[in-house]
Order: structure tokens, then C-alpha cells, then sequence
């Protein structure tokens, strides 16, 4: 057997220095993937599985605070509902057994923390009793966390055992009296409203009616307030404000004033359910529907 030339003997070395190169490169590739990995683990995820649940989150809503601006009114306790100052997170979850044996589950595994402060919140709503979740079944769970003011990150996490997955990362929203961030003070500083527009918004895509009916008919409305004759009826809600203002303030901070049919037993006497509108409108469609609003010619 003849001895290797130099030719061969350097190809061989520059193989072999590839191979060496190709091996680092891979190992990097993995340590990068792993490095990935590790970040997706500790994001919020929508789905996780721990010790034989699965469980998807579904929704997560912050409601209203139930916090009443008018002079004339309060708003009336509802048995559930948050203490003053405090505002409540929403949950709704299913969870789902993929397992051949049935599993315990509990709304108290889930866990709102306030890492900043220290402190953490077990559900106030949705119950703390066991129950047992069989093979192959899907259940629906809805819970409530009800927090004081902070202005810290709040980590939604689900605990089992020594297991545990951050589900959600979320803020709990500024006071009502603030408004969302990004809206002008005053309704003059919206663009010129089109009423047109603004009607087909309030009986279109907005739905608008099917709470406080159709203004346009004296005596008609549904769960909320009438709003006939709004441009006359609107200006006398607060001191000092226009109807264009109110509409405008209550569109973005719908528990900020309470109309005076919704203090008694009529049946809107309950924390405003609108949405918060200054989160889906553009500024011009916010100027449509007050356009509408305060134009509309009501009929006696």
C-alpha cells in the first residue's frame, strides 16, 4: 500500500476542516434554536398543556368600572359585582381531557400576579370547588379576577402541581375620567362629522339600536337609554356640557354618566354593557355618530 500524497493527504485536511466548519455551524444552528425554544416557552401562550389538561384561552375582557361622574345619580349594587375602585378581568377558558383517565381540575390553579407589587389574585368569580374533567370531554370555564387600581404588567399563569404556563400578559386600563390614550379632549377637535355616515354606523355594523331603539321614534328603546331628541335631551345631562360633548364622553367612557332612567328600576339599571368605542372607532366615524346624534330631527 502506497502512502497517501500530499495531494491526497491536504484534500483529506481541507475535508476534514469542512466537516469541523459544518459541525460548528450546526451546533450554533441548534444553540440559536434552542436559545428560540427557551423565548416561546416564556412567551403568553393561548394553549397549554399541563399534567393531562389541555386548555385553550379563549377570551380575556376587562369590564367596566363601576364608577358613576354624574351629580344626580348613582350607580346601583349589583350582588357579584367588583367593590368600587376595582375592575374585573374576564377569563373564559376550555379545557379538554386527552387522556384515558379522568383528571381534577379547579378554577383556583389560575393565578394573576402583579410581579411589580408582589401580589397575586385568585379568582373572585367562577367558583373554587374540584371538579372532575372525564376522558375526551370539553368543558367551558368563565372566571373573574377583580383588581385594584395599578398600572404594573399582570401575568395571567395556570398552575399545576410544579408546573405552570403564563397564559396571558395584560394591563388593567386606566381610570374611566381618563378616556383611552390618543383622543382629543373636546369634540370640536374631532374632523366634521357626516351624519349619513353616522346613521348607517348606528343602524348598521354598530347595532347600535338594538339597545336604545330607534331615535328617530319617540318611546322606543330597548336595555339602554332613549336617545330622542338627544341634540335638546343631551345638553341637560351635565352643567356646562353640550349634547355633542356628552355623546362624545360617553361613546369613549361608557360608565362615565349615567342617564337618569338607568337609577331607578328601569331595564338599562345596570353597569353600562357598551363597548368601548374609543378602542374600534376611527376619530372620523366617532364624528359620524355624534354628528348623527345631535342632528337627528325626532318626530313628537
Amino acid at each position: 500500500m502506497h502512502p497517501p500524497s500530499e495531494r491526497s493527504t491536504r484534500q483529506h485536511g481541507w475535508s476534514g476542516t469542512r466537516w469541523v466548519a459544518c459541525g460548528l455551524a450546526l451546533m450554533a444552528t441548534l444553540a440559536g434554536a434552542a436559545l428560540a425554544l427557551q423565548a416561546w416557552f416564556i412567551q403568553p401562550r393561548r394553549e397549554a398543556e399541563l399534567s393531562g389538561l389541555r386548555l385553550r384561552l379563549e377570551r380575556a375582557v376587562w369590564l367596566h368600572e363601576p364608577t358613576d361622574h354624574g351629580d344626580t345619580v348613582a350607580l346601583p349594587a349589583l350582588p357579584g359585582a367588583p367593590a368600587p375602585g376595582q375592575r374585573r378581568l374576564t377569563v373564559e377558558l376550555t379545557v379538554f381531557n386527552p387522556r384515558n383517565l379522568p383528571r381534577d381540575f379547579t378554577p383556583g390553579e389560575f393565578l394573576l400576579t402583579d410581579a411589580t407589587a408582589g401580589t397575586e389574585w385568585r379568582p373572585t368569580m367562577g367558583g373554587s370547588a374540584a371538579f372532575t374533567v372525564r376522558p375526551s370531554e370539553l368543558l367551558s370555564v368563565t372566571m373573574g379576577f377583580d383588581v385594584p387600581r395599578t398600572s404594573s404588567v399582570l401575568r395571567l399563569e395556570w398552575v399545576r402541581g410544579t408546573e405552570r404556563a403564563l397564559l396571558l400578559s395584560t394591563q388593567r386600563p386606566r381610570n374611566p375620567n381618563e378616556g383611552p390614550p390618543g383622543w382629543p379632549r373636546r369634540v370640536e377637535e374631532l374632523p366634521p362629522g357626516n351624519a349619513s355616515a353616522g346613521s348607517a354606523l348606528f343602524h348598521g355594523r354598530l347595532a347600535c339600536a338594538s339597545c336604545h331603539g330607534n331615535p328617530a321614534e319617540p318611546g322606543n328603546r330597548g336595555i339602554g337609554p332613549a336617545l330622542a331628541n338627544f341634540s335638546r335631551v343631551g345638553a341637560t345631562r351635565v352643567s356646562g356640557m353640550s349634547a355633542a360633548q356628552y355623546a362624545y364622553e360617553s361613546l369613549l367612557n361608557p360608565g362615565a354618566f349615567i342617564a337618569p332612567e338607568c337609577s331607578g328600576q328601569g331595564p338599562c339599571a345596570q353597569t353600562s354593557t357598551m363597548p368601548l368605542y374609543g378602542e374600534t372607532l376611527s376619530p372620523q366615524e366617532m364624528a359620524d355618530l355624534i354628528s348623527y346624534l345631535v342632528n337627528l330631527r325626532t318626530g313628537k
